[in-house]
């Protein structure tokens, strides 16, 4: 899907700098990113370990906060801000943050934390509970559908525990796309699978960017960032990079 200039962006992260640590384990990870994500975007972010690409990836689905830059006690302009879909998280509260991410992004991570205890159609409909928009059965339909989708139907009713590895991980992208999201983000989908499990999750994820999906992964997987539209670069904590797969 092409992208609209003239919508509000999905995402935005503006001048955003993140600091970790005190002292001699300092480190200023983000040195003042700018970027925006557009609805339909699907975009890679590569990059060396350190780079900062995952911490600007949970900084763009609200799961932290950009530091504020400061020169002797006072604030730097412009403050860093990251945007979704209009809102400014910093001027969130914790709550209205969380309400806000749990109904526009959808999160894959490296490794699946699914509930080994429940069954996969469980583990998808949780988020659905969660969001409280859907009767018990309704979101229980809801986890169905997506698992077919997913090449998972026989599978809807399997403790977690006994699906394979590339499986769970679709178990995992079924649950992150629970509940309709806006934007798919991504951590490492395939760091922790085969390669012929690491293709299979990399079609899932080219198949939803077809249907109009907002996706952003971050990867060190080459060939699955080439399948990108779109292709970030991140170094020492900056974009040097950014353009079309």
């Amino acid at each position: 899907m092409a992208r609209d200039d003239t919508t509000t962006p999905l995402l935005q992260a503006i001048n955003v700098h993140r600091h970790l640590g005190w002292g001699e384990t300092h480190v200023h990870v983000l040195r003042g990113v700018d970027l925006t994500i557009r609805h339909g975007d699907y975009v890679s972010i590569v990059g060396q370990s350190g780079s900062g690409k995952s911490t600007l990836l949970y900084l763009l689905g609200g799961l932290d906060r950009p530091s504020v830059q400061e020169e002797d006690g006072q604030a730097v302009d412009p403050r860093p801000r990251v945007l979704i879909d209009g809102n400014d998280t910093a001027e969130m509260s914790d709550l209205a943050l969380a309400n806000l991410r749990n109904e526009k992004v959808g999160f894959v991570f490296q490794f699946h934390y699914l509930l080994n205890e429940f069954t996969a159609q469980e583990n998808v409909a949780l988020p659905i509970f969660r969001l409280g928009r859907l009767k018990k059965k309704d979101a229980m339909d809801r986890a169905a559908e997506l698992l077919a989708e997913l090449g998972l139907s026989e599978k809807i009713r399997r403790r977690t525990n006994k699906l394979s590895g590339g499986e769970q991980q679709r178990v995992a992208i079924a649950r992150a796309m629970a509940n309709r999201p806006d934007v798919l983000l991504a951590d490492e989908p395939t760091g922790n699978l085969d390669r012929k499990n690491g293709e299979t999750v990399a079609a899932v994820f080219e198949s939803l960017a077809a249907g109009g999906q907002t996706i952003v992964l971050v990867t060190h997987d080459s060939q699955l960032a080439k399948r990108a539209a779109r292709q970030i670069t991140m170094e020492d904590g900056l974009v040097i990079a950014d353009h079309a797969g």
